[in-house]
């Protein structure tokens, strides 16, 4: 999964630089190096790992799930809060596998 990030537009003047006649202000310019002045455009590339994608489709299906059981997320957060919640590893392998299978 990759997602690109286009270039920003130039950032609007600050209030009180002295234009006051209606005509448009003259262009910012950064200070920078000539090698960056003469660029056009830029764009960065952002690639998410394998296991960020698994867990962004996770956390897709738990939010599209459907019949959610109040009482019994109530029942888990006062056990987490608690301290008394308690999984098996093979009992949380096993709902992972079940959802990746799902979401498949």
């Amino acid at each position: 999964m990759t997602n690109t990030i286009s270039p920003l537009s130039s950032p609007p003047l600050p209030a009180g630089t002295g234009v006051s006649t209606g005509a448009a202000p003259p262009p910012m310019r950064a200070a920078a190096a000539p090698a960056e002045d003469s660029a056009v455009a830029q764009s960065e590339a952002v690639t998410l790992s394998a296991e960020a994608q698994t867990t962004t489709r996770l956390l897709t299906a738990a939010r599209e799930a459907e019949g959610v059981d109040q009482a019994n997320v109530e029942r888990i957060r006062n056990a987490l809060q608690g301290g008394t919640y308690n999984v098996s590893p093979e009992d949380l392998a096993q709902a992972i596998a079940a959802v990746l299978k799902e979401s498949a």
